[in-house]
């Protein structure tokens, strides 16, 4: 057999091999499939649970002896006196506290303070509380208490940052839960401060405190800095829309 016969069988079995392949390419295909689902069973969530007594004044972080009124619930405040009078460059006791009960989970703990006292009122931040971002507002020109003037704020949304003192909202820290006793976080602020030439506004003088606090509804990881960022985010639109 010469070599041109060679060629023309090879060059007809690589047709031949293509032509199959073009067959089956056009044949019809067969694939397999498969499906799943899961249906969750949700249950109500009431897992951050009310301190049943007051701060220990002692033991600031400590529940003490006192019985805490129903109406209290976890936002406490035992030197507050109803219609407290307040003038210009005068000291008025308000002391809010958060706690959670001892059977409560631990919890991330956001204070809302909505000042109506006008301009020329402000309170001290206490130092286990940072600012939230964009969301506090800064009272400058304090000149009391002394030293603490970086600390001064008219109103806005704080979150609880326990022993980082000083530190910003990425610090923020769970209240832990004490199997024995109930836990609080620390007063927020003490006092409301006026300056010289502050004036009394009318009947809108308030101010309003809130508490928002947030758990975890099973076993997540609350301590990853993505996780922080989603209930920041909540305490935000809460403070917003609340």
């Amino acid at each position: 057999m010469d070599s041109k016969q060679t060629g023309r069988k090879r060059t007809g079995l690589v047709v031949a091999l293509a032509l199959c392949c073009l067959l089956a390419v056009g044949g019809v295909f067969a694939w397999f499939s498969a499906q799943d689902s899961k249906t969750n069973t949700f249950v109500q969530g009431d897992g951050v649970t009310e301190p049943e007594k007051k701060p220990d004044p002692n033991k600031p972080q400590q529940g003490g002896s006192d019985n805490n009124e129903a109406l209290d619930k976890w936002l406490i405040e035992t030197n507050w006196k109803d219609n407290s009078a307040i003038a210009a460059d005068s000291i008025v006791a308000k002391n809010p506290n958060v706690g959670i009960g001892k059977d409560s989970k631990d919890a991330y703990v956001f204070l809302e303070v909505e000042n109506n006292l006008g301009d020329g009122s402000y309170f001290v931040l206490g130092d286990n509380w940072a600012p939230v971002k964009g969301k506090a507002d800064k009272f400058n020109g304090a000149t009391f208490p002394e030293g603490k003037a970086d600390r001064c704020y008219k109103g806005g949304l704080f979150v609880y940052v326990g022993d980082s003192k000083g530190a910003d909202e990425s610090a923020m820290a769970m209240l832990v839960h004490n199997v024995g006793n109930d836990v609080y976080t620390g007063e927020a602020f003490d006092k409301i401060y006026t300056t010289k030439d502050y004036t009394f506004a009318g009947s809108s003088n308030t101010i309003k405190v809130k508490a928002y606090l947030a758990a975890a509804s099973a076993d997540e990881d609350m301590t990853t800095q993505t996780v922080k960022g989603e209930i920041i985010a909540k305490a935000k639109d809460w403070a917003q829309n609340n």
